[in-house]
């Protein structure tokens, strides 16, 4: 007896319901189900220079102030820590419409590169004037630290930035370039002999060997060891002149690192899995339990990428799936592999270090030397005349001179400021970035990436790359725009708006004294507060700001006098 059409048409439907979603290889390491990291502290808006002003006493006075507890001579000084404070104009701000003297913002941006900043070999018109205003060139004279991480590869950091620079027309540095590979550097010493997989030539071996690996091999010298191989394709004369002589039938290849994409899939396929595959990566041996081969590293696993042709092109992650495949239907295992790239967490983690760095840097160079008439000259060292001449900052070194003399006549302890530089000394932290602007054309790689690891990265999407208008991302972005420009233009006025609320917030307003914070108070050990409750005696203290974020590294200070 037969079943109705309905019938059978209701069992279908049901098989189909039942029946697994589809998971891709690529994302079975667990990325999704990770839980975006929370802020532990509130961080303040205002600018890296701003905060700076604020710090600018706490830094000159902590720089006398050893840890060595049994130096009582020099704790005594924070106590000339209010004085300073008091001594400083910037300290007391003004409320404002509009925040525009020259400062570095306490946010920063990441960019991806292929489908943000270029496509293909050329450059993404609107990149070229976001740059511009990241370094300063817009209506609230804010100078804006970023950096690059791209999946991609194959080059040196240095020949990266270079590049960079000509087509941004600015300066791109290689301190701020992070390619697919660039945290493989990490793995030096951990193996003796590697393979390099992907790019042109001898340029990944090159790259390998700069960050410091010591026997770097690439599937060229395979190829002429042995031809058979791979028995489709003859090296050429080019190809021929990056082989190195080895025998590789006594080398023990101890990891596979995919720098780049690969020009040849079918030879670097063969090479690959007949390592993985091997017994103890000696190449034309064979593992009888398939899991004695080296360990397998991939730069990135992007699916597809944007280039000048009109369709999105197959990359390292297809060639991961290619060979995962392959591995399965010969052994039925799955292949575990080392990822790194976005999103992965190895890559965010490396990123972050590069984005601090980079951003003190900005920092210190920014305050290193200012314009005589610029508002925040009295921060520098070194400024520059209307004749372009660096003169000593002689206001500020008096200022501190006139510090030391007054008020101090009967301190026993008097000694000169000095300034922080040695190991020993309390220093203060940058504070981390308010938000950090992530711009991809990747949702499966770029969002997926800025929303997966910390709350405070914003991920931003742009049209000019793999993403289809009109298509419904995964990975959704926080906000959608046409290019980097856009990009670049929203944050800007959203992190203004943001920095201006909070610099009125905190604005001297003589009519409510009542919201302002008593530094001297503040600076109170716990036996001094103990002690001034007792008296019942209250004190007219001048009162100074104090932005939020920087109460831990105050509390740091007090540890230290107690």
């Amino acid at each position: 007896m037969s079943s109705s059409p309905k019938a059978s048409d209701a069992a279908t439907a049901a098989a189909k319901s039942e029946k697994p979603e589809f998971q891709s290889y690529l994302n079975n390491d667990g990325i999704d189900q990770l839980e975006p990291a929370e802020r532990k502290h509130k961080v303040s808006s205002l600018s890296l220079t701003d905060l700076n002003s604020w710090q600018n006493g706490l830094t000159k006075l902590s720089s006398s102030t050893s840890l060595n507890k049994s130096s009582s001579q020099n704790l005594k000084k924070v106590d000339s820590l209010a004085k300073l404070s008091r001594n400083s104009s910037i300290i007391k701000r003004k409320k404002k419409i509009v925040v525009d003297h020259a400062r570095v913002a306490s946010y920063a941006f990441c960019f991806d590169i292929d489908g943000v900043i270029l496509r293909g070999p050329d450059t993404i018109p609107e990149a070229v004037e976001a740059m511009k205003l990241l370094n300063g060139h817009n209506k609230y004279n804010i100078t804006v630290p970023s950096i690059f991480v791209t999946n991609g590869g194959g080059k040196p950091e240095h020949v990266r930035s270079e590049d960079l620079s000509k087509k941004l027309n600015c300066t791109i540095t290689p301190e701020q370039i992070i390619q697919g590979h660039t945290p493989m550097k990490d793995l030096v010493g951990v193996y003796e002999n590697v393979l390099v997989v992907g790019g042109l030539g001898n340029v990944c071996r090159n790259v390998a060997e700069s960050y410091g690996f010591k026997n770097v091999y690439t599937p060229f010298d395979v190829l002429k060891w042995n031809p058979a191989v791979s028995p489709y394709h003859d090296l050429t004369d080019e190809e021929l002149k990056c082989c190195r002589d080895v025998d590789f039938s006594k080398v023990k290849i101890d990891a596979i690192m995919v720098f780049a994409d690969s020009r040849n899939w079918a030879a670097d396929q063969q090479i690959i899995l007949e390592l993985l595959l091997s017994k103890d990566g000696i190449m034309g041996t064979q593992s009888k339990t398939f899991d004695e081969g080296p360990q397998i590293y991939f730069a990135h696993s992007d699916f597809i990428w944007a280039t000048n042709y009109k369709l999105s092109r197959y990359g390292m992650g297809a060639l991961q799936v290619s060979i995962a495949a392959l591995y399965k239907e010969h052994t039925g295992k799955e292949l575990k592999v080392n990822r790194f790239g976005k999103p992965q967490k190895g890559t965010f983690k490396f990123a972050n270090k590069v984005l601090s760095n980079w951003r003190q840097g900005v920092l210190d160079e920014h305050l290193k030397k200012l314009s005589i008439n610029d508002p925040n000259a009295d921060e520098a060292d070194i400024l520059i005349n209307d004749e372009g001449e660096e003169i000593i900052n002689q206001a500020k070194l008096e200022s501190f001179q006139g510090l030391e003399d007054s008020d101090d006549e009967e301190d026993p302890y008097k000694e000169p400021l000095a300034v922080v530089g040695n190991q020993d000394k309390i220093t203060l932290e940058l504070p981390p970035a308010s938000t950090v602007y992530f711009v991809g054309d990747t949702p499966e790689s770029d969002i997926r990436f800025a929303n997966s690891h910390d709350v405070s990265w914003f991920s931003i999407l742009v049209k000019t790359g793999v993403y289809q208008e009109g298509t419904v991302p995964k990975y959704k972005p926080k906000h959608l725009c046409e290019n980097v420009l856009e990009a670049v233009q929203f944050a800007i006025e959203r992190e203004h708006e943001l920095e201006l609320k909070e610099w009125n917030e905190t604005a001297d307003n003589e009519d409510d004294k009542g919201s302002r914070i008593n530094f001297a108070d503040l600076m109170m050990t716990p036996s001094e507060k103990e002690e001034k409750s007792k008296a019942k005696t209250v004190e007219d203290h001048e009162a100074v700001e104090v932005p939020v974020v920087l109460n831990e590294q105050i509390e740091k200070i007090k540890d230290v006098q107690v």
